[in-house]
């Protein structure tokens, strides 16, 4: 058994497209990362956010690890540091990759590292953040990549590490909680929509399998979420159109928002994410903006 781990696990962007609660992209940055050390005494966990909780059974990393921990080494008990990276309520999985990071990092700990688990636990922490033990955020951010989830119990994930793939994400200054982008989606949606939504999802996963990244243009159209979420974003319409203007392959929201992202090659990025930045600043709103692209996942920095 190690007596100290260090992991990162990056920022993901759920859905991507047509893939509602299904699928999800790691990006490189921006990341997370949790170091958890051994103690003979009670556990703890603490963070460079005073809005985090205090509590290992309330904050999401350390319930997840806990997770693992009670299945491996049960009765251990460690001191956690959870540096954020990710804007909480962003749209990037900020939960989700404190999740895996917490996780990932007590399986480290105990030399008992199986990728079920991992994500398992994660969606565990998840619970705590949003109500419910949702994976399309925790998956990519473990296994990297993109993913798309077709069962959790029996684990089944479908895994493409596309090369080359730029994105532009970019995080307006509006605050969209998960609990607010679930609560405006309608119960029902139109056959022609759902049906709209299989075949831009199977379209998705050609794309990203053959490297056909122009085809993005139309197979990341989605019928069952962003229709309805981008309401909550002051400025979506305006911010897509700027994008495609600029050269943008492709447009859509990151999760429940409030983030956008652009796919494109690495010849546009900064004019991209200009543009985009420019038409959220003309409605008087502020940015942040990530350079970025598909990535590997979660890491293990450090090990003793």
């Amino acid at each position: 058994m190690n007596t100290y781990v260090k992991v990162r696990a990056p920022a993901t962007l759920a859905n991507f497209g047509p893939g509602f609660d299904v699928y999800g992209v790691a990006l490189e940055e921006p990341f997370d990362t949790v170091e958890i050390s051994l103690t003979d005494g009670p556990s703890t966990v603490t963070s460079n956010m005073d809005s985090l909780p205090t509590d290992v059974n309330e904050n999401v990393a350390s319930y997840a690890a806990q997770q693992v921990l009670d299945r491996y080494c049960a009765g251990v008990h460690f001191d956690m540091r959870v540096t954020k990276g990710i804007r909480p309520a962003s749209g990037m999985g900020s939960s989700g990759a404190s999740s895996v990071a917490g996780a990932f990092a007590a399986a480290a700990l105990c030399d008992k590292i199986v990728a079920e688990d991992i994500v398992l636990a994660a969606a565990e922490g998840e619970r705590i953040s949003s109500g419910n033990p949702h994976a399309d955020n925790v998956v990519p951010s473990y296994l990297g990549g993109f993913t798309s989830i077709v069962s959790l119990h029996p684990f089944n994930v479908i895994n493409i590490h596309p090369t080359d793939l730029h994105i532009v994400a970019v995080l307006p200054d509006i605050e969209v909680s998960t609990r607010q982008a679930r609560a405006i989606l309608p119960d029902k949606v139109a056959l022609q929509d759902a049906v709209s939504n299989v075949a831009m999802g199977s379209y998705v996963i050609y794309c990203l399998m053959n490297g056909d990244y122009e085809g993005l243009s139309v197979a990341l159209d989605d019928k069952l979420s962003v229709p309805y979420r981008k309401a909550l974003i002051n400025g979506y319409d305006e911010a897509r159109q700027a994008a495609l203007d600029a050269g943008a392959l492709a447009f859509s929201l990151g999760g429940s928002g409030p983030t956008v992202f652009a796919v494109t090659t690495n010849t546009h990025k900064k004019e991209i994410a200009d543009a985009i930045a420019n038409a959220f600043a003309d409605k008087g709103i502020g940015s942040s903006t990530y350079l970025t692209m598909v990535g590997s996942g979660a890491q293990v920095v450090a090990l003793e």
